[in-house]
């Protein structure tokens, strides 16, 4: 009886891992990321709403080296969106249990803890839906990114695909449809609000939402200033500025 469940179980694990190695043959390969020109593009819908192809590397036209991006930004966007970034290895712990127990008392994925890491593999590779498998996708694929590649390589990666309104993919249209400049011209104020509209920018527009946008780019200031971000000086300047939007 002993022998019969020691060869079923050795078929079942065999099983397992035969299904587990076609499951990560069947990903991509991220080693292409450290290349300037990937050879990948994601699908995305342009302002008219019309679907579109999403260059991912400097064949793209609007694609922003990080030494191009103002520091303000790239702060501002790991003060707002994973503060843990240069810390953890791709997944927030603490963020994690908290959401867990959260989908657990409302027995739904109700609750995020996605890092910028986990962001850009959804971006690149998955759909938004709210799936065990997907999760455990991504969770893969979160993985191989963060042993692969640099923070600073994860950060202009999510920074050039990441969406900041209605057909404005990457920091380059974003700094240019909002401000009318350039991504290494953004001051402290312009970066902030910038920051705050990427979880949701349909949610945070600017341009139709401002008392909302304003006091989330406040709360953020903040916390860049209580986390030694930014200096006293800084924060007073950004928070008396007023936004200037460009005229569209």
């Amino acid at each position: 009886m002993f022998k019969k469940i020691s060869i079923l179980l050795g078929i079942l694990t065999g099983g397992a891992a035969i299904w587990f190695g076609f499951w990560v043959y069947s990903f991509p390969g991220i080693e292409n990321l450290n290349k300037q020109d990937p050879g990948l593009s994601i699908k995305i819908k342009d302002t008219a709403g019309k679907p579109q192809e999403w260059i991912v590397g400097t064949k793209n036209r609007a694609w922003v080296p990080l030494s191009q991006i103002s520091s303000y930004l790239i702060t501002a966007v790991v003060a707002s969106e994973d503060d843990a970034f240069f810390q953890h290895k791709g997944f927030d712990i603490d963020e994690l249990q908290d959401a867990i127990k959260t989908d657990i008392e409302k027995k739904r994925f109700a609750r995020g803890a996605s890092t910028i890491t986990m962001q850009l593999a959804r971006n690149l590779y998955l759909t938004k839906e709210k799936t065990l498998t997907r999760k455990l996708k991504e969770a893969y694929l979160t993985y191989r990114i963060e042993q692969t590649l640099s923070k600073n390589r994860i950060l202009e990666l999510y920074l050039n695909i990441a969406e900041w309104g209605p057909g404005i993919y990457g920091i380059g249209q974003a700094s240019k449809y909002y401000f009318g400049k350039s991504p290494a011209e953004l001051d402290l104020n312009e970066a902030s609000l910038l920051a705050v509209i990427l979880p949701n920018p349909r949610y945070y527009d600017p341009f139709t939402r401002m008392a909302r946008v304003e006091k989330r780019q406040k709360y953020l200031l903040m916390r860049m200033l209580m986390e030694h971000d930014i200096q006293d000086l800084e924060y007073e300047v950004a928070v008396s500025m007023p936004v200037e939007l460009r005229d569209i």
